[in-house]
């Protein structure tokens, strides 16, 4: 059997591309927030960091999406599943989210760039201004409703998986938890890394604030991996036989040893502890911080996706 064609292989690599996608959206426009209310106040717009996840969230989205809309069969039918919605379809539900999290991603994005915003619509589109002004008095219903979709969709990512019943690794209640975990991770790494790239400082506040908070979302997430694979191999027949198939020494059981739990989460807490102690961050350690988180995220996804698939009931 290989890793990547076996019987009973439904859903491929894009699928994966289009979760890690997801996932990393709902976790950057998560960490813009942060920033914007608990490290920069006001002056937000102007940090490489948050313009850099200002940028990723919908850039990621878009990109998922149009993976998606790539790979399904009938591609030209996609419109139907954006204005027919089935309240008991997880996939239904998530379409939905995924329309309303935009709506009030680009909501607050404005609010956040509304000095430059207003700046650059005067003259000619005097009204934008005006609607910039109207939204302010509710920028913080926005905020907290941004914050809650985007960890919707973060944990939505995992629900579309964990809904299939005739798969025992992936019919998993703590894989929601698990995809939101690694998403956040993604979307931290990804303004970092996007960042740094942008010309923004290493060792700013900024950099210094998404490190204390990495460091124990990597050690929740190694929880949350134990206790996914501890629960399936506790609960015996399929289950067991499903975690045994994934966690061994073949090519995906070296994968998740020495590309997830190895270069993508252990490297990431070693550098980010490293950073923490030393006195001062440099672009590189930074830079290779966050492509390793990414690298692990996305062999999570990928990971996930085949080997679940590899244990039918």
């Amino acid at each position: 059997m290989s890793a990547f064609h076996f019987d009973g292989l439904v859903w491929h690599w894009p699928i994966a591309i289009y979760l890690f996608l997801a996932g990393m959206s709902a976790g950057a426009i998560f960490f813009a927030i942060l920033l914007r209310y608990f490290c920069l106040g006001q002056r937000a717009w102007q940090s490489r960091f948050v313009r850099a996840a200002c940028l990723i969230a919908p850039l990621a989205i878009w990109g998922g999406l149009g993976i998606l809309l790539i790979d399904l069969t009938k591609p030209f039918d996609f419109w139907k599943i954006l204005v027919f919605y089935n309240p008991i379809s997880v996939m239904s539900l998530g379409v939905m989210v995924l329309m309303v999290y935009q709506v009030f991603m680009f909501a607050w994005l404005a609010l956040v760039f509304r000095q430059p915003l207003q700046a650059l619509t005067a003259e000619k589109w005097p009204w934008c201004g005006k609607a910039l002004e109207w939204l302010r008095p509710y920028e913080a219903t926005i905020t907290g409703l941004t914050m809650i979709l985007s960890l919707a969709l973060g944990a939505y990512t995992g629900f579309l998986l964990s809904a299939l019943p005739g798969y025992p690794l992936l019919n998993n209640p703590v894989l929601p938890v698990l995809f939101l975990m690694s998403g956040l991770s993604s979307g931290a790494a990804g303004a970092l890394l996007l960042g740094v790239l942008l010309k923004g400082q290493a060792d700013s506040a900024e950099v210094k604030f998404i490190h204390k908070i990495e460091i124990p979302l990597i050690l929740i997430e190694l929880l949350v991996i134990f206790t996914f694979f501890a629960g399936l191999i506790l609960s015996g027949g399929q289950k067991q036989q499903a975690a045994a198939n994934a966690l061994g020494l073949g090519f995906w059981g070296w994968i998740f040893w020495g590309g997830i739990i190895g270069l993508g989460l252990s490297v990431p807490l070693a550098m980010n502890l490293f950073m923490t102690a030393s006195a001062k961050r440099h672009f590189s350690y930074v830079a290779f911080t966050a492509c390793m988180s990414l690298l692990g995220v996305l062999l999570l996804r990928n990971f996930i996706l085949y080997t679940g698939q590899m244990t039918m009931l």
